[in-house]
């Protein structure tokens, strides 16, 4: 990868941070419960052709991984919310092998909404892995509150588990789904003139 390439990521990963964040304050103000049914579902769709935009112009691998590894660092950095950074590596590397060879990375096919839908359904559990896997973690426990966490645990059943799955997975396929069409309506034809 080029300096370039990298500014770009980091320019692109900037965006879908603040993306993910405004969206995410937004969905809070619909309430407690109802923010976590639809947690990611809203940054999923309106981030996807960001992500699909980036990995297209870049066209080389690793851009998946740099993009969400990115995006857990700014938690990380600017939060505190440091196990968002472990959940957000698992997730580009997820994306990484939906990409799968470099060639898919500038191709005209779906593997760019695919990769970033994998990737941010994974990141859509961060509320419940950080709830039972980092809820006893001092830090944690402190940034949330013991009552928000609490809470968390009483709200994470199994039928609410397999509700939140089921949004995520909704809005990963609508979210692919746009991003490849805001590409292929408004770039494709850009970055086909540039090409020849």
């Amino acid at each position: 990868m080029k300096l370039k390439d990298v500014v770009k990521i980091i320019v692109f990963s900037i965006i879908g941070f603040v993306l993910t964040m405004g969206l995410g304050y937004a969905t809070g103000m619909l309430g407690v419960a109802p923010s976590l049914y639809i947690s990611c579902a809203f940054a999923t769709i309106i981030g996807a052709p960001v992500f699909v935009i980036l990995s297209r112009s870049v066209g080389k691998r690793g851009v998946a991984f740099v993009y969400f590894f990115l995006i857990g660092v700014y938690y990380t950095l600017l939060m505190g919310m440091w196990p968002i950074l472990i959940i957000n590596i698992v997730a580009g590397i997820l994306a990484e092998l939906v990409m799968g060879r470099e060639v898919n990375y500038r191709a005209a096919n779906k593997r760019a909404g695919y990769a970033y839908g994998v990737g941010m359904f994974i990141y859509s559990f961060h509320a419940m892995v950080i709830t039972y896997f980092f809820g006893t973690n001092p830090s944690i426990v402190k940034m949330m509150t013991p009552e928000y966490i609490s809470f968390l645990k009483n709200f994470y059943t199994p039928i609410n588990i397999g509700i939140c799955d089921l949004i995520s997975v909704i809005a990963s396929l609508i979210g692919a789904s746009f991003g490849n069409y805001i590409y292929e309506k408004f770039f494709a034809s850009k970055t086909k003139k540039s090409n020849l």
